[in-house]
């Protein structure tokens, strides 16, 4: 408290420690002029973007990149449009999974070469990305390398179970996605066991998808 500070000789000093440590933490956790190429192919730039860490779980509307190997071993959940980029080089593997969700997106860029991954899997009722037990919301993917598998009757990108598949949209990079087993089975791409299809759009890329029963 401040009465407190007041009896301790070099509070002040704590203070502007704490101020200086908060700024670093800040600078360490962002990036700036972040390479990427658009659904067209070309290249763009962002100019800052959060980096993701083993604990960056909670993705909230604006630019991350993956520019190194991590780990995360909660499920991801988006808020948001998101956007994300995988550098070259570099893997994110996401153990349980990403939410996407409702009126949330996630769009998914690479770099030139294509070698950055994203590795999403869940052993829940959900999809590799998309819906958790509900319908999956918005999905892009411009780039990179994009391997996607779903729990028990989810779709690998989509829909969790029961849920429907949302809006996917694939417009370049490697794609592979791999539905669930259990219940009627998830699709690959698309909805998760007795849910709907949703809306899929494949206009480039390499796609491979396996439904599972």
């Amino acid at each position: 408290t401040d009465e407190q500070k007041e009896q301790i000789t070099g509070a002040e000093t704590f203070d502007a420690l704490f101020g200086m440590f908060n700024g670093m933490t800040n600078v360490l956790a962002t990036t700036n002029n972040v390479s990427y190429l658009d659904e067209n192919g070309n290249q763009q730039t962002a100019e800052s973007a959060t980096v993701v860490e083993s604990s960056t779980t909670s993705w909230n509307a604006g630019w991350y990149v993956v520019n190194s190997n991590v780990t995360i071993s909660s499920r991801i959940t988006v808020s948001g449009e998101v956007n994300l980029i995988l550098a070259d080089g570099y893997t994110l593997t996401a153990s349980q999974g990403i939410t996407v969700d409702g009126s949330n997106s996630l769009t998914i860029y690479g770099q030139t070469s294509g070698t950055g991954t994203l590795k999403a899997t869940t052993n829940n009722a959900a999809a590799g990305i998309g819906g958790l037990y509900a319908a999956g919301g918005t999905i892009t993917i411009n780039g990179g390398t994009v391997e996607a598998t779903g729990g028990g009757g989810a779709a690998g990108i989509g829909g969790g179970l029961g849920g429907a598949g949302g809006t996917i949209t694939i417009n370049g990079g490697t794609v592979t996605a791999t539905g669930g087993s259990g219940g009627n089975g998830g699709a690959g791409i698309g909805g998760g066991s007795a849910g709907a299809g949703g809306s899929v759009t494949i206009t480039g890329g390499t796609v491979t998808a396996t439904g599972r029963g």
